[in-house]
């Protein structure tokens, strides 16, 4: 199994809709609002990292107010 940490950065006020909406996908295993370059962390699950790009770039990119994600690959 792949993991990936995903940094997102979204449109004030978008925070909680986007953390909430993340959580309903089966391949979210975390996501929280955070302080810092980014509003908002993921822990994302797939069976390949390729899945995982295929994840973001169609489930998680398409919720409204983000305005730019970085995929960081976990590795060990």
């Amino acid at each position: 199994m792949s993991k990936a940490l995903i940094r997102i950065c979204v449109q004030v006020g978008m925070e909680r809709k986007l953390r909430d909406s993340l959580r309903k996908l089966k391949e979210v295993r975390m996501a929280e609002i955070t302080a810092g370059e980014q509003d908002v962390v993921a822990i994302v699950e797939a069976k390949s990292f390729e899945n995982i790009l295929k994840v973001v770039t169609t489930k998680i990119r398409k919720n409204d107010g983000i305005k730019i994600t970085w995929t960081n690959f976990i590795l060990d």
